[in-house]
């Protein structure tokens, strides 16, 4: 009964958004419309960060929007590794895509600027990148690795 209740079609889109979810998109709406500065640092951020990893050799593809992706050679283990390593001792939250979604020995990294980071958020980025790709190739996030962060 209850699988019914929460897959018929007439009841799927019949549910409502919690009003916390309502009150912010409602929230964000508003400043897009009032704050055009924002979307402004948004771009400049975005811009600085790709122009940043693209000049430290880092293979970002191309990308129209602010989402940055960023290609790394390696397997699942690597990207594991590498994610945690960005997160745990640099402070850098970057979601990863791996295989099936894409070639089996392809990292890809995604970064998602805001208008709240700044200039210097984006030079402490690209820095890490390009050391944390350095380790990379050197073989330091091989699995049997894993320890040596």
């Amino acid at each position: 009964m209850m699988y019914m209740r929460y897959n018929m079609r007439s009841q799927i889109y019949a549910k409502s958004l919690p009003m916390p979810i309502v009150i912010g998109a409602l929230k964000r709406l508003d400043m897009i419309r009032t704050m055009p500065e924002l979307s402004e640092k948004l771009w400049s951020i975005t811009n600085a960060l790709q122009s940043g990893l693209k000049n430290a050799g880092m293979s970002i593809g191309d990308s129209n929007s602010c989402l940055t992706p960023v290609y790394m050679k390696g397997g699942i283990p690597e990207a594991t590794n590498v994610i945690v390593d960005l997160r745990e001792n640099h402070s850098i939250f970057c979601s990863i895509v791996i295989y099936p979604v894409i070639p089996k020995d392809v990292i890809l990294l995604r970064l998602i600027p805001t208008a709240a980071h700044s200039i210097e958020d984006v030079n402490y980025t690209v820095e890490r990148f390009k050391m944390v790709n350095e380790k990379l190739l050197a073989g330091a996030y091989k699995s049997e690795t894993i320890a040596t962060f």
